[in-house]
């Protein structure tokens, strides 16, 4: 009888020791679940970070495109008035035609590399940018001034420059017009121009930036 006892107790601590055995597999089973979920994770995180880097590079060249001069007009205050309040230069003043007529030019050399960004790349934020390029076009008649003298410069962003200098569609083709029968421009150029009138009068329901990019596709 006390062998059969001892048999029922070893039975009995042999299925708690299974028991246990499992409990333990069962709680490592989990930690690597655990870490294994962890892993995923952290890979579907890098891979979300990797497929928005673009994206965060393009968002850094917009704002980077759009300020640069920014930091330069700190550099210069005089220069300010030319670009925020509509004054126009005049003999006398602290600065120098060149050095107006150089900011205005590298200001609109980075807008239009701005434009030609958001028409090629949807994740390019284009929107602010429009406002910047608008405000600053309608309150420096230094770069209004440029934008007309050398348009032949902005062959893709020119007359989505043109839509944000003008307030009404009238105005736009009249400065369209203009630069058709500018004097000095050889005919390829007038008839680039002639162009870009057709494809504006085409377009009545056309957003600004798109004029950037049906110029690009153009091209291509």
């Amino acid at each position: 009888m006390a062998i059969e006892a001892w048999i029922g107790v070893l039975g009995i601590l042999g299925t708690l020791l299974l028991v246990a055995v499992g409990l333990l597999n069962f709680t490592v089973f989990t930690k690597q679940l655990h870490i294994a979920k962890e892993q995923i994770e952290t890979g579907v995180r890098q891979l979300e970070l990797a497929q928005k880097q673009p994206e965060l590079q393009l968002i850094q060249r917009a704002i980077t495109e759009t300020n640069e001069h920014v930091r330069l007009l700190v550099e210069r205050p005089y220069l300010r008035p030319y670009f925020y309040a509509d004054a126009e230069w005049q003999p006398g003043d602290t600065a120098t035609r060149d050095e107006v007529m150089a900011m205005a030019e590298f200001i609109l050399n980075n807008f239009a590399s701005a434009l030609m960004h958001a028409a090629a790349f949807p994740q390019y934020p284009v929107r602010g940018i429009d406002r910047s390029i608008m405000f600053h076009l309608r309150h420096s008649p230094a770069m209004r001034d440029f934008l007309v003298a050398n348009f032949d410069r902005f062959p893709f962003s020119g007359l989505t420059l043109l839509v944000f200098k003008n307030t009404t569609r009238a105005e736009v083709e009249s400065d369209l017009r203009a630069l058709i029968d500018a004097p000095g421009i050889d005919e390829r150029e007038a008839a680039r121009r002639r162009d870009l009138l057709r494809l504006f009068q085409s377009e009545e329901t056309c957003e600004p930036i798109q004029f950037t990019a049906l110029s690009m596709e153009k091209r291509r």
